[in-house]
């Protein structure tokens, strides 16, 4: 089975978002398909895509070992090589008749503990507001949370304004742990938004709610500074979303500056370029928790790491943010009790609806109203 074509389709997802998906052809009629999603970046992934394609296009997929190692660094070209990487993996599978999980060694678990996070999705951003989501979601079959509560706090800009911001995040995660209860875990996202200062204080706030972990909460270009502040708030710490290779996440690791960390598979070089951060990751006896907000794809992508490797924590998901995205993808992940099962389908299990995902082509996105911090 060769590889005889490559190329991105660009699809709107919501009114934030357009997903990249990336189509394998090959001479028998078999497609692969992958995700190399970068919000607001969609003709650079494109031409990054085309770019790697000569790569690959010609060779056998049950034959050849196919590289798309990402050389030159940095988001674009690393979302390109993670998509066709995915895409790869899939024909690999459809090739030989297994599921992912199964190439990569086999499962720990077939069932994926999972949190939803729901930034996005909620339109009502007061207290009051993110405990009817939490309630709502805990209702459809979820059992953890992630909020992104702290609207307009940016470290760049003191004053007694940003007291009343971080006070108003705060009350937002607490009124999510009051709805859903002591039964349900619930963390909160800073996107890299804190001072030292800061984090402390939130940390003092929340920490008698019982938080799972407070994720990015101060940049992470200074590794000594996250390791003060890890070792001062008594909160478990996430991050390393944004690494793109092992060499990026090491001196995280060598400072002891996170207790989780989530490597994106749509980031990391893909399958492939994951498993090598989750090697290094597994030396330092430290957890994993995948970064996960986009397509069916890249979910499925995801899921079959998670089923692969030992220091596995939970999965992220974003729950759905337009009517149209479940017809997209012949498969869709639904939370039954706090997890999601595995397919067993060969290769990544999802089969992207190509004539339905041209309906909705590119979309200027609306931009996140201005006390928003993003996805």
């Amino acid at each position: 089975m060769k590889i005889t074509n490559i190329y991105p389709l660009v699809v709107n997802g919501s009114r934030f978002s357009n997903y990249i998906f990336v189509i394998a052809e090959t001479d028998q009629g078999v497609l692969g398909f992958g995700d190399a999603t970068l919000d607001g970046m969609e003709k650079e992934v494109c031409a990054a895509i085309e770019s790697f394609a000569g790569r690959v296009i010609g060779k056998d997929v049950e034959k050849d070992a196919i590289s798309v190692e990402n050389r030159a660094g940095g988001l674009v070209t690393s979302a390109a090589a993670s998509g066709i990487d995915m895409a790869v993996w899939d024909l690999k599978g459809k090739a030989f008749g297994l599921p992912v999980y199964k190439m990569l060694g086999g499962a720990y678990r077939t069932e994926i503990k999972v949190y939803a996070s729901f930034n996005r999705l909620i339109r009502d951003r007061s207290p009051e507001g993110f405990g009817r989501m939490a309630e709502q979601l805990k209702a459809a079959g979820n059992t953890a949370f992630k909020c992104h509560p702290f609207d307009g706090v940016d470290w760049r800009t003191p004053g007694p304004g940003q007291r009343v911001l971080v006070d108003r995040g705060c009350e937002r995660f607490i009124a999510m742990r009051q709805a859903v209860g002591d039964e349900c875990d619930v963390a909160l996202d800073a996107h890299w938004r804190l001072d030292m200062p800061t984090a402390r204080y939130i940390a003092d706030r929340v920490r008698p709610y019982r938080p799972f972990w407070l994720e990015t909460p101060i940049p992470e270009k200074k590794p000594e500074l996250l390791a003060q502040v890890r070792a001062q708030i008594g909160i478990p710490l996430a991050g390393g979303e944004m690494q793109t290779r092992p060499d990026e996440i090491l001196p995280l690791l060598q400072q002891q500056c996170l207790d989780v960390y989530m490597p994106d598979v749509r980031y990391c070089g893909g399958i492939t370029g994951i498993m090598k951060m989750v090697h290094l990751l597994e030396t330092f006896d430290v957890l994993i928790s995948p970064h996960n907000m986009c397509t069916a794809v890249s979910c499925a992508a995801s899921m079959h790491v998670c089923a692969a490797i030992r220091s596995f924590y939970h999965m992220e998901y974003h729950p759905e943010e337009s009517e149209w995205v479940h017809d997209l993808t012949d498969t869709h992940f639904k939370a039954e009790n706090g997890f999601f099962k595995l397919s067993d389908k060969p290769g990544l299990g999802v089969e992207l609806n190509i004539e339905e995902a041209k309906k909705h082509p590119y979309q200027p996105p609306q931009p996140l109203r201005a006390n928003m911090l993003g996805a």
